[in-house]
């Protein structure tokens, strides 16, 4: 395949997040209940907002009246960054150039994904990192389109 921006450009849904160990392990990144959206722009700028549906809420209705204790329950299992991305078609890769993120970290730095479109299924493949108990694995993103009107 030679992925161009038009295989992304739309609005996507989340249809699972996996983490795919270096063993063979597979688990879900956020748990059972997983949701979230995917948005490409046909002006170049990507969005992305997902995470676990199971998160608690807050014992508050303002969302800066939240103590820090729930705001980090509500933000651990949740991922949202938005900014520019360029297709490279010769690797099959978009990079996302995160301009603002829940994780600040991300910010002015890139996020450089795999793809594989078929058909109305879109499947992103992160770049491998370290988790917890020391072993390496990267996530798999798998995308549903979403019709347009």
């Amino acid at each position: 395949m030679t992925l161009s921006m038009a295989d992304l450009v739309g609005a996507w849904r989340l249809v699972s997040v996996i983490e795919v160990f270096e063993d063979g392990e597979r688990r879900p990144e956020f748990g059972p209940n997983a949701d979230g959206y995917l948005s490409y722009s046909p002006n170049g700028i990507v969005s992305a907002v997902l995470g676990s549906m199971d998160r608690p809420a807050s014992s508050s209705s303002d969302a800066l009246a939240a103590s820090d204790g729930e705001l980090v329950r509500m933000a651990r299992p949740f991922i949202a960054y938005a900014g520019p991305f360029t297709v490279q078609p010769d690797s099959d890769t978009v990079i996302h150039h995160v301009d603002v993120a829940l994780f600040t970290n991300w910010q002015t730095g890139d996020q450089i994904r795999q793809v594989l479109v078929e058909k109305d299924q879109l499947i992103l493949s992160a770049s491998p990192r370290t988790g917890a108990d020391g072993r390496t694995f990267h996530s798999e993103l798998t995308w549903g389109r979403i019709p347009g009107p």
